[in-house]
C-alpha cells in the first residue's frame, strides 16, 4: 500500500510526532505516581487521574494524524483509528471511575462508599481498563498491518514492533498473566507508550 500524505503538512506532522513522543512520556510518569490507596481521594489521586485523562487525548490526537498521514481513506487505517477511539472512551472512563466518582462517594461517608459499590466501580474500572488494552492493541494491529504491507525498510521495522506492542498485552491479558491491577496496568502502559514513542520519532523524521 502506497502512503497517502492526505493533504497533512511537513510541520502537522512535527507536531504530531513531538505530542505523541510527549504524552507517552508523561503516561508513564503518570503511573509511576499513581496512589495505591483504596480509594485514592483527594491529593495526587486526582492529579494523576485528571492526566491520563489529558495525555489519552493527547495520544488521540497524535495517532489521528498518523491516521490522516497513512492515508485515512484505506480501511485498515480507518478501522484502527474507530478501534482507538474506543480505546480513548475506555480509559477516560476508567480513569474517571477512580479519578472522580470513587473519591465523590468516599467522600459522602461510609454508607455512600459501602462495599458493593466499592466492588461495582473496581469492576467497571477493570472491565473498561480491559477494554481499553484491546482496544489499543486492535489499533495497533491494525496500523502495523498497514506499514507491513505498504511501508519497506524502518517502516516495517516499526510494524514488527507495533504487532509485538498489540499482540503482547492482549494475550497476556487474556491468558490471565497479568491484570489491570496497577502493577499490570503499569507494564501495559509502558509498551504502549514505547511504541507511540517510536511512531511520534518516525512521524518528526518523515517532517524532517
Amino acid at each position: 500500500m502506497v502512503q497517502q500524505e492526505a493533504g497533512a503538512k511537513p510541520t502537522d506532522t512535527r507536531l504530531a510526532g513531538f505530542i505523541l513522543i510527549a504524552a507517552a512520556a508523561l503516561s508513564v510518569l503518570a503511573m509511576r505516581h499513581h496512589p495505591t490507596g483504596a480509594h485514592a481521594t483527594g491529593g495526587v489521586g486526582d492529579y494523576v487521574h485528571g492526566t491520563m485523562i489529558m495525555v489519552v487525548c493527547a495520544l488521540f490526537f497524535g495517532f489521528t494524524c498518523f491516521a490522516q498521514h497513512r492515508g485515512i481513506m484505506w480501511p485498515a487505517i480507518l478501522a484502527g483509528l474507530i478501534a482507538y477511539a474506543l480505546s480513548l472512551a475506555a480509559h477516560v472512563g476508567a480513569a474517571t471511575i477512580n479519578g472522580a466518582i470513587v473519591p465523590a462517594l468516599a467522600a459522602r461517608g461510609q454508607d455512600a462508599l459501602s462495599h458493593d459499590n466499592a466492588v461495582l466501580c473496581w469492576e467497571a474500572n477493570q472491565a473498561l481498563a480491559r477494554m481499553g488494552v484491546y482496544a489499543t492493541g486492535t489499533a495497533f494491529l491494525f496500523w502495523s498491518g498497514d506499514l507491513l504491507l505498504g511501508g519497506r525498510g524502518k517502516d516495517r521495522i516499526l510494524a514488527i514492533l507495533g504487532l509485538g506492542a498489540g499482540i503482547g498485552p492482549m494475550v497476556a491479558l487474556a491468558a490471565g498473566w497479568i491484570t489491570m491491577d496497577l502493577a499490570g496496568a503499569f507494564i501495559v502502559y509502558v509498551v504502549h507508550a514505547l511504541w507511540a514513542v517510536l511512531v511520534g520519532i518516525q512521524m518528526v523524521r518523515r517532517a524532517l
